[in-house]
């Protein structure tokens, strides 16, 4: 018998983690023949980068894309990718090391009224180096959570001792001891969650009875009330509804939203939408239709994802929470896996759109894939990579320039001039269709390719299949924004003294920052003139109209998107960086370059995580067709939220479901 034929479209992290468990090994090699097919001339998908030679080699993103330190699934493959790989000697990014840097500090703004003001702070949360490797297994014990909430409160408590004796004696804090000696007592055993939970309403009960007092007593008070009020709402909700249940009781609350299961767990109303509440709103664009001014009235997220998120976040983390690319996402993550791919002898089609995806007269498996070959090649075989300097010592890397080399196709400077967009799904290019049917050119298909994208495509698949149409109809899905700067000043000149952060829950629409200073070596600026690099990002709103969309509206909305981060920039930086204020409104004249992003494809669509929707999405090997598996982000698999693990953990299950076998990826390095 020959190989098992499989052909995975899309060139995102969930396609690529795909293809890359299915050829992890040479028996799995023997047995399937990969295909990945790709439109456009670069892989990535939503977290694809490009180099603009025009502008210093700059690195230009779709976001602001930072690993976190819990992400296992996603770190085990850039690791594996990087030792396997066969690079120059001379390559910048030997190791994984190399490509990734910690950042253990995150910055949440909160606004603070105060005598008759509200007045915004950047509370600046440091967060300890963890042992372990990002990608090692992990090592929590089964109430591993429940001390670490606990801990958390204590930690806080002690953080604040210095406050009057007089408010905290009232916080009945030995009921805080009390359930550490519980839990500690218990090891591995069961755990009373009631006792823990009655404990912790009694501390609750107290510390709401002196919360007045607190906030007037200092923005300090203020702090330390708004952390500690939300950290006992969400773990006497975690010990009352979720930890009790194990891996299932995050499924238990996924229909409700988080900031409402929060006051239903004693949140005061002060601070249902303060910063720590915010946090994941604002960074997972959790805001029906992208309507995030309006404060929580369009916020939703489903509360079982949120808590797992931040139990993660908080306390499964290893080395450090946050992980910065010392380049861009592309250049990072997806050149190594392409070389690795190829190595391996995957077959990588790029400038290959899916138009169409037929079923069998059954419904039960698709039958054909028709695929636009959106362009003719010059020499029949594309290179898709330009080699850019990194730092003074002749090192270099391999990175994905910012629009296709035009040279390398047939007609590239009429399909240039013409302003076709070959990612955009808006712009139509034809240079042939190839329809490909089952049992001749493939056996199995991943559908790697985010529900909005299939919804066209895969028509005939919704109507065969119940449950597949409700996962494409029902998961929602939203447009961002990003705005990326490269500042003539330093960022301690403009004013910002804490450091490199992250920031989020600032002012919408631009509400996170990325202090990207780190990637100057990377890109290839005039010596001195830029000091600086700063990414913003957020949410966006649809455009006015319904799709079909015209070729280019996204880049006529990014013209939008700079006349917007103008006027947001003017009313709201100098709170950030007071040195670039002049009269008043932001100093243009300090910036030496900037990228403007509207992200409205299908496939750049951010996906959300809303209450009473997690229950709609399949599982990466449960389709509903034999021969049809899934991968990405949208996938039913471990918290079912928008992320790099959760794309990269749903394709390496769907390589699974192909292969009928565990696949372990242990990195080598």
């Amino acid at each position: 018998m020959g190989k098992t034929r499989v052909l995975v479209l899309g060139g995102g992290l969930g396609g690529v983690s795909a293809a890359l468990t299915l050829t992890a090994t040479e028996a799995l090699r023997e047995t399937f023949d990969v295909t990945l097919v790709s439109h456009g001339w670069r892989l990535g998908g939503k977290g694809a980068s490009g180099r603009n030679a025009k502008q210093g080699q700059r690195i230009e993103e779709h976001g602001l894309h930072i690993f976190l330190g819990f992400y296992d699934n996603a770190f085990r493959m850039v690791r594996g990718a990087y030792a396997e790989w066969d690079k120059p000697a001379d390559y910048a990014f030997q190791t994984w090391t190399d490509a990734f840097r910690p950042l253990y500090q995150v910055t949440l703004m909160q606004d603070i009224p105060r005598f008759g003001k509200t007045r915004w702070h950047s509370w600046n949360l440091n967060f300890p180096e963890r042992p372990g490797t990002p990608g090692d297994p992990r090592s929590l014990g089964p109430n591993g959570f429940a001390a670490f909430l606990i801990g958390a409160l204590q930690n806080l408590v002690a953080k604040h001792d210095h406050l009057p004796g007089h408010l905290t004696a009232k916080l009945g804090l030995d009921a805080l001891d009390k359930a550490r000696t519980h839990i500690e007592e218990a090891g591995d055993g069961a755990l009373d969650h009631g006792l823990i939970v009655d404990l912790l309403k009694i501390v609750q009960k107290g510390f709401q009875a002196v919360l007045e007092p607190l906030l007037k007593l200092s923005d300090e008070g203020w702090e330390f009330a708004c952390f500690a009020d939300f950290g006992l709402a969400f773990a006497i909700g975690c010990f009352a509804e979720v930890l009790p249940y194990g891996k299932g009781g995050f499924d238990r609350i996924n229909g409700e939203d988080f900031r409402e299961w929060l006051q239903k767990n004693g949140i005061s109303d002060t601070f249902a939408w303060s910063a720590p509440v915010r946090l994941l709103y604002d960074m997972c664009f959790s805001y029906k239709n992208g309507e995030a001014t309006d404060g929580p009235e369009n916020a939703r997220f489903a509360a079982g994802a949120a808590a797992e998120i931040l139990l993660l976040m908080g306390f499964a983390y290893k080395g450090a929470p946050l992980w910065k690319m010392n380049a861009g996402m592309g250049d990072t993550v997806f050149t190594p896996a392409w070389f690795v791919l190829k190595q391996r002898g995957v077959d990588i089609k790029l400038f290959h759109r899916l138009t169409k995806l037929e079923t069998s007269e059954n419904g039960a498996w698709v039958e054909r894939v028709h695929l636009n070959r959106q362009v003719d090649l010059v020499n029949g075989a594309y290179d898709p990579f330009v080699k850019v300097g990194y730092g003074d010592d002749g090192k270099w890397l391999y990175c994905w320039p910012s629009e296709p080399d035009w040279s390398q196709i047939v007609d590239g400077d009429k399909i240039r001039d013409a302003g076709i967009n070959l990612e955009s799904v808006f712009c139509h290019c034809t240079a042939g269709e190839s329809v490909l049917e089952v049992g001749k050119e493939f056996d199995l298909v991943v559908l790697a390719m985010p529900p909005a994208a299939l919804a066209d495509p895969a028509a005939e698949l919704m109507d065969a299949n119940l449950r597949f149409k409700q996962m494409v109809e029902v998961t929602p899905a939203v447009p961002t924004q990003a705005v990326q700067l490269w500042m003539t000043p330093s960022i301690e000149e403009m004013g910002w003294k804490a450091g490199p952060t992250a920031m989020t829950s600032y002012v919408e629409e631009l509400d996170s920052w990325g202090e990207m200073s780190h990637l100057i070596p990377a890109e290839s600026w005039p010596s001195g003139t830029v000091k600086a690099v700063e990414y913003f990002c957020g949410t966006a709103r649809w455009p006015a109209g319904a799709p079909p969309y015209a070729c280019g509206l996204p880049q006529r909305m990014a013209a939008d998107v700079r006349r917007d981060a103008t006027q947001w920039l003017n009313a709201n930086i100098g709170v950030l960086w007071p040195n670039t204020v002049k009269d008043g409104v932001f100093d243009q004249s300090q910036v030496y370059s900037s990228y403007y992003r509207y992200n409205l494809d299908p496939s750049e669509l951010y996906v959300q995580c809303f209450p009473a929707t997690v229950e709609t999405r399949l599982k990466p090997g449960d389709s509903g067709f034999v021969n049809a598996f899934l991968a990405g982000d949208w996938t039913r698999t471990w918290f079912s939220a928008g992320s790099a693990e959760i794309a990269v953990l749903s394709g390496k299950q769907a390589a699974e479901a192909i292969a009928r076998q565990t696949i372990d990826l242990t990195p080598s390095d």
